[in-house]
């Protein structure tokens, strides 16, 4: 092993993690793959699985970044003895489970910064090309979309105010900061290939 470490990643959060890196908070080399692939769970899944093959050739300390994206995700870990953040999805992993479960209680709706600017194809991704069925479905299940401000990107306000037209749900911005991310990832980091 090299010593190295690869943060396996979700292209969501190539901001903040890069970020991190560049403010010397987190060491090694950073991937990310396409948010879009949470749309589709086995093709993550093999996606991953040949990325970490790959990268295990190569003798790197592995830590995935990603939540419960997949089915195969813990065993993903365990099989390459990666390190994995422990949180259910990325959002919880920035806002920590406290708060994420506080605005799941009101019907949030979590935006993060990457998404906004591609909400149309993520929303045409999950839901289907028919906006009426979208917004019904989104109306059922959701209250509010809260956008998450890392503050590394300006709020992307015109985007959210389309989603929000398109989705009939008001939107809100809830300011974060990285710190509980970071924890999350430096524990993930020592923990190494510790899943459970």
């Amino acid at each position: 092993m090299t010593g190295a470490t690869v943060w396996l990643a979700c292209g969501v959060l190539r901001e903040e993690l890069t970020r991190l890196r560049r403010d010397g908070r987190i060491a090694g080399e950073l991937v990310f793959l396409d948010s879009l692939l949470h749309m589709n769970p086995p093709l993550l899944e093999s996606t991953l699985n040949d990325e970490l093959l790959r990268r295990r050739a190569g003798g790197d300390r592995l830590v995935l970044v990603y939540g419960d994206c997949c089915a195969g995700m813990l065993d993903l870990a365990r099989n390459f003895g990666a390190g994995r953040v422990k949180a259910i999805n990325c959002a919880q992993l920035l806002l920590g489970r406290e708060r994420y479960r506080e605005l799941m209680r009101e019907e949030a709706f979590l935006v993060l910064p990457e998404w906004a600017e591609r909400w149309e194809e993520v929303m045409a991704s999950a839901l289907g090309p028919d906006p009426a069925a979208a917004r019904a479905l989104l109306t059922e299940h959701r209250a509010v979309l809260v956008y998450l401000d890392t503050g590394l990107v300006p709020v992307p306000a015109r985007q959210m105010e389309a989603f929000s037209a398109y989705s009939g749900l008001p939107w809100r911005v809830e300011v974060i900061g990285l710190e509980t991310a970071l924890a999350g990832l430096l524990e993930a980091e020592a923990r190494g290939g510790e899943q459970a």
